[in-house]
């Protein structure tokens, strides 16, 4: 396993400078002070340590120091799955260790990954699950917060939409081998696998910069993308948003977004745009705003190009991270629609 990178302990989190205690103190140490945790402490403490990775001895030293200063250097330290079960041995009832050893699938591949589902766009997840089998659908729904799970019920076909939500009622259940499986599969298709773990993914890169090529451009590279790894295209293109794409948004989330924008920066970005482009854009916006606005793009006056192609890409990057914070929607592209 390879080691995990930290500068310091201290940025360990307190969860995981608890579990490293505790592997270090050995299981019959362990398994006493245990005993005094919570089930909801307990649920914590051994999902860090199963995600805890390799810590070297002087790591282990400084975190000691914190509790006592007789400590002497030893081993360095192995946190994962296996001694997370091994640490609930003998501490718990049994019960209670199928219960938390139920979470601890995949826990030592990286970061949880149903928490890091809910940073991915929701057409992304709506076009991942159309593909999935309806019951492997409600699994993953089931395990998505109640909010994120309802934005993308919402964009799945009619009939899937339907199925899952009565699957809901009651979801399937899987022991902990099948849910590693799972989890694995769900890593690897929208997370990235391995690139994951590492907070990275290949495909949000891909579309920040096909985000900023000129129209023509872009096209040609999904094209490319869509004949190589059509898959991965389809993910692609729901990161995707052009300035063309403004009268694409809905009236509410072209309002919104007018909200954090000054009258200077749409003035600029709506230069040069006919009028079919302008209107239903400025549809959204308040009656004053408005006639702000159009008062200015009636006069005469021009402004360079490179100025005006700044304003779009600004506007773009604010759709984005909107869009990424989860308040508002990007549209739907042709083949995301279509499913």
């Amino acid at each position: 396993m390879t080691e995990v990178e930290r500068s310091d302990a201290r940025d360990l989190t307190g969860p995981q400078k608890a579990a490293a205690i505790l592997l270090t103190l050995g299981k019959p140490t362990a398994a006493q002070l245990m005993k005094h945790l919570t089930h909801g402490e307990l649920r914590i403490v051994t999902l860090a340590a199963a995600r805890l990775g390799v810590l070297p001895s002087d790591q282990i030293e400084t975190l000691v120091r914190e509790f006592s200063s007789a400590y002497s250097a030893g081993a360095a330290l192995l946190g994962d799955a296996s001694q997370a079960r091994a640490l609930l041995t003998d501490a718990v009832p049994g019960d209670q260790i199928s219960d938390i050893l139920a979470e601890l699938g995949g826990a030592s591949l990286g970061p949880d990954v149903w928490k890091s589902m809910a940073n991915l766009p929701d057409a992304l997840l709506a076009t991942f699950l159309k593909e999935e089998h309806p019951l492997t659908a409600t699994f993953v729904l089931a395990k998505l917060e109640p909010a994120l799970s309802a934005r993308v019920i919402a964009q799945l076909p009619r009939e899937l939409r339907n199925q899952v939500l009565v699957r809901l009622l009651s979801p399937p259940k899987v022991g902990p081998g099948a849910l590693a499986l799972i989890e694995d599969a769900v890593r690897e298709a929208l997370l990235g696998g391995a690139a994951a773990a590492r907070g990275e993914d290949n495909r949000a890169k891909i579309a920040d910069i096909i985000n900023n090529l000129d129209a023509a451009d872009a096209e040609d590279v999904m094209k490319a993308l869509a004949g190589a790894k059509p898959q991965d295209a389809r993910i692609v293109r729901t990161m995707l948003f052009s300035f063309n794409d403004l009268t694409r948004l809905t009236q509410r989330a072209r309002a919104l977004l007018f909200d954090k924008l000054t009258t200077d920066v749409i003035v600029l970005a709506l230069r040069g745009t006919d009028t079919d482009f302008r209107e239903p854009v400025l549809s959204a916006m308040a009656s004053r705003s408005r006639r702000l606005v159009e008062s200015e793009l009636a006069n005469a006056s021009s402004a360079p190009a490179a100025e005006i192609e700044k304003a779009r890409r600004q506007i773009v990057k604010l759709v984005l991270v909107m869009a990424q914070r989860g308040e508002i929607e990007l549209p739907q592209s042709d083949d995301a629609a279509g499913g």
